[in-house]
Parts: structure tokens; sequence; C-alpha cells
């Protein structure tokens, strides 16, 4: 793939791949209090640190990562990270800035383009996730996108698990009220 990760757009959502131009905008977003305290990673992130990660970023197949557009406004970032082809599993992420799209239709506008991308354009089979038992909404709108339990991890992080058919399944009555 020359161009990786593709711009994708579906569900009035548009996923740009990250660049340098938008590097500071996502820093500051990612370094905010209450999108920090939802990484599984906490640290504040330095310009420095930022740029070395991006640098790293370029090339790697196995990580995607996209700012997201929603009414060609940049809100949030989605990505695919530890992207096996071989075994056509991945880990998906996202995350909102603007808190006026945080508890609406639009996260799941772009978790479904994102999942889409995964499974149609990437092909794969499952794709994972860890979330903190506390985070109820996150351990929710999992649920409601199909995502089944199927353990407990480090720091008895809550392990999750998509299958292609449940995503559709989950997907499709939610999709229906999606007018963007």
């Amino acid at each position: 793939m020359n161009d990786w990760p593709a711009e994708y757009q579906a569900y009035g959502v548009t996923l740009k791949p990250l660049s340098q131009a938008m590097l500071e905008t996502v820093r500051h977003w990612r370094n905010d209090p209450v999108i920090a305290s939802l990484m599984l990673d906490k640290t504040h992130i330095t310009s420095e640190m930022q740029q070395a990660w991006f640098d790293k970023l370029q090339g790697d197949q196995s990580r995607a990562y996209w700012v997201v557009y929603f009414k060609d406004e940049p809100i949030g970032v989605a990505s695919l990270v530890n992207i096996c082809l071989a075994t056509k599993v991945c880990e998906p992420g996202m995350y909102v800035y603007p808190e006026r799209y945080r508890n609406n239709i639009v996260p799941f506008c772009i978790a479904f383009a994102l999942n889409d991308f995964a499974f149609n354009v990437l092909g794969m089979s499952y794709l994972m996730g860890k979330i903190y038992p506390d985070n109820q909404a996150s351990l929710r709108f999992h649920d409601k996108c199909g995502y089944q339990v199927y353990g407990k991890g480090e720091a008895d992080l809550v392990l999750v698990k998509l299958e292609k058919n449940a995503y559709q399944i989950a997907r499709d009555p939610l999709a229906k009220f999606i007018r963007y």
C-alpha cells in the first residue's frame, strides 16, 4: 500500500491520514485531561515526543492514524494498531475532542467508518480492544457496536473482541439513524 493509510469516507465522517500539519492539534487534544484520562498510556506528550512518534509512524503498516472530520471540521482521531494481515486482527481506537460531539450519534459514525475500513478494506477477521472496567460509557458503547467481553487483562482491563458478523448485526439498526 503506497498511500498508507488511505483516506476513507463513510457515515458522514472523513478519516484523513494524520499529517504533519495536524500534529500539534492532535497533541493538544491528546493531552487534554479529559482525553488523557481515558488513554491506556496517560503520559503527557511533548512536541518532541509527538514528532518522534510521528516519524516512526511513517511507512509502518502495522499502525494507521487518521484525523476525523465531521462537516469539514477536525474533531478527533481514529486509529488501527497492531494490524496483523496474517492473523487478520487489529485494535481500533478513537477519541472525539469537542465535547458537543461525544454523547450523540457522531462517535458511532466514527466507529462504523473505522470498523468498515478494518473489515472491508483490510479484510480483518476480528477487532480487539481493552477498556478500563470503570469506563462504563466505553463498555456500553462497545456493547452497542457488537463487541463481546472475552476476559480480563493487565490492570483488570476488560478485553473485548468484535467479529464482522456481530458488528454488522449491531451496526445496521443504528446506521439507519445516521443522516449525514
